[in-house]
């Protein structure tokens, strides 16, 4: 009985789609008893590759079972995982473009090993339908299988390190723009019918190689096409994110300033009761400079030239006062007059929390002191805040320092909200963690820019 190669490409094929998935979903949300899912879904594949009907000298047919094998994978991964449908379609859509730029690469790679010593381009012989020639197990077969085998690991690696990555676990991938989706689809199916066609009608080893080279970049294309998709969207969600946090912060600043200003009316009319008590009630002067020196701390109101920066800065004050915390304050207010009250509290209470949460961390109270200076430099505006800290900051490749809480989704976007906002006036913000001491650098153009930069040092 003879047997075509395509027959066992067809199960290759199977293993080599099983593998591109698993590299492209491994880090989502896997359902109940994923292992046995899994298995027992790959089981069916590969008996589906086996008995699906294998066609005889058909472009169109040799298009539509590698298509169909395909879709039946995109159910088999929602059983596997619990993602939406069009989380699936996405990953499996990547993991077909990934396998087939692997194909072509090899269709290169073994042209240009076997062309110079054979005259032939192995690849074209899958799909033929004579014996078995690249399953004999001699020399010819076993260089093959060694080319084959080093371009699909190549070719996966470099796929996985390129665009896996940008799945991340606990990460929600939200791809909602399905219709760009199924453009790249579509140019994948067109890109897939091209090949079988060039494969069943081209005798020419050469053109196959040229024929495979344009592929492979089709693929490269499509692949940055449908990950630039995901990370526009990434983007996007931080900016909405980033901007929903600056109206939460207008709003917290106002019901701030209204609380402030309330407090120092109530502690004037204070020192006056307090004085009137003394003198009817005979209290003592000690008492009394007591009592006064009490409410004084909450009616030192810092005068910058600013009266939003005086508001954020005696509110972090106050809170630093309390938890032991020294916080030195050079600062001339008056320079930032452009921005408006959300973002100044965005900048700069999203920085202090930050300082006072990193230093709270630290038992000498001799060295829990932050220190903020806000001054001009030529044309330019220099703010730099440095606290000390205990737990060496971690950097992600944002350039800006990770959140140490465990909720990574809700918590970490309020330097990403300083970052936005300095960015918005061509600023560079730069964050420095050295030698124990940690430093956020801003310099700001007078009165703004049109763009600005990131960058950290450590």
């Amino acid at each position: 009985m003879i047997i075509s190669n395509l027959f066992y490409y067809k199960i290759l094929f199977a293993v080599e789609m099983l593998t591109a998935e698993f590299l492209f979903t491994f880090r989502l949300k896997k359902r109940g008893r994923f292992a046995l899912r899994a298995i027992g879904c790959a089981a069916l594949f590969v008996i589906v590759a086996a008995v699906f009907p294998t066609p005889v000298d058909s472009p169109w047919y040799s298009s539509f079972m590698f298509l169909a094998m395909f879709a039946m994978t995109v159910p088999m991964l929602k059983f596997c995982y619990n993602e939406p449908w069009v989380n699936m379609l996405f990953c499996g859509v990547a993991a077909y473009t990934l396998q087939h730029f692997s194909y072509e690469l090899a269709s290169v790679v073994l042209s240009a090993v076997f062309i110079p010593m054979y005259g032939e381009n192995p690849m074209l012989g899958i799909y033929s339908t004579g014996a078995v020639d690249m399953f004999a197990f001699d020399k010819k077969s076993l260089l093959f299988f060694l080319f084959y085998l080093l371009s699909y690991i190549a070719a996966y690696s470099l796929g996985f390190a390129l665009f896996g990555n940008k799945i991340r676990r606990g990460r929600d991938m939200k791809v909602r723009r399905v219709s760009m989706l199924f453009l790249v689809c579509a140019g994948l199916l067109t890109d897939i019918i091209l090949n079988a066609v060039v494969v069943y009608l081209v005798t020419d080893p050469v053109s196959v190689a040229v024929g495979a080279c344009s592929n492979m970049l089709c693929c490269v294309l499509l692949m940055y096409a449908q990950f630039g998709l995901l990370y526009a969207k990434e983007l996007e969600s931080e900016i909405d994110v980033a901007q929903r946090l600056l109206r939460e912060e207008t709003e917290q600043y106002a019901m701030l300033k209204e609380n402030m200003d309330l407090i120092n009316m109530k502690c004037h009319d204070m020192r006056h009761q307090i004085r009137e008590i003394g003198r009817s009630k005979r209290l003592s002067a000690d008492t009394i400079a007591e009592i006064e020196n009490s409410v004084r701390l909450y009616d030192s109101v810092v005068k910058t030239g600013n009266d939003t920066l005086d508001v954020i800065i005696t509110e972090k004050s106050l809170r630093c006062h309390s938890s032991g915390i020294v916080l030195s304050c050079i600062a001339d207010g008056s320079l930032l007059g452009f921005m408006s009250e959300g973002e100044l509290y965005s900048l700069f209470g999203n920085a202090i929390d930050n300082a006072i949460e990193a230093v709270m961390k630290i038992s000498d109270s001799d060295r829990r002191v932050i220190g903020l200076r806000i001054h001009a430099a030529g044309e330019m505006i220099t703010v730099c805040l440095q606290n000390p800290y205990a737990d060496v900051p971690e950097f992600g490749a944002d350039g800006l320092p990770v959140t140490t809480k465990a909720d990574v989704d809700h918590h970490g976007f309020g330097m990403k909200s300083m970052a936005y906002t300095v960015d918005k006036y061509g600023g560079d913000l730069s964050v420095v963690a050295r030698e124990g001491m940690f430093r956020l650098n801003i310099l700001l153009p007078m009165g703004g820019g049109p763009s600005g930069k990131l960058q950290n040092t450590r």
